[in-house]
């Protein structure tokens, strides 16, 4: 039914499983970055949220509305290189972030849903 695959809703789902894979390339970084020759899985997750975003139709509308400013870029060397793990966990922690407020979201949402079809408050 389309009142639980709006575009905001597809995009946020789109965003969970996104962030799942890319904890998922972060974790499995910092397993192996002893092994020698080992290089670093990267995950473009700016990228194809961006693109995830696109093909929903979602953009801003107002002046005042929030533009996603310019994507961070890394450098090459970074993204193929060696695993340094500060920088794996604070992406970890960048990570987590994102995704407990992609899930508040949607279940907030999911909330407003229940709470009008049943009219009860939970």
């Amino acid at each position: 039914m389309k009142i639980f695959n709006t575009d905001s809703s597809v995009l946020l789902k789109r965003s969970l499983d996104l962030l799942m894979r890319h904890h998922q390339n972060l974790a499995e970084n910092v397993a192996n970055m002893n092994v020698p020759g080992y290089r670093r899985k990267p995950t473009r997750f700016l990228e194809e949220l961006s693109q995830a975003q696109r093909q929903t139709g979602l953009r801003a509308t107002h002046l005042r509305h929030i533009v996603p400013g310019p994507e961070e870029r890394l450098s090459p060397e970074w993204e193929q290189g060696p695993v340094e793990l500060t920088r794996e966990m604070a992406d970890l922690a960048q990570n987590q972030i994102r995704y407990d407020f992609s899930a508040r979201i949607l279940r907030r949402k999911f909330a407003g849903l229940t709470q009008s079809i049943t009219g009860r408050i939970r």
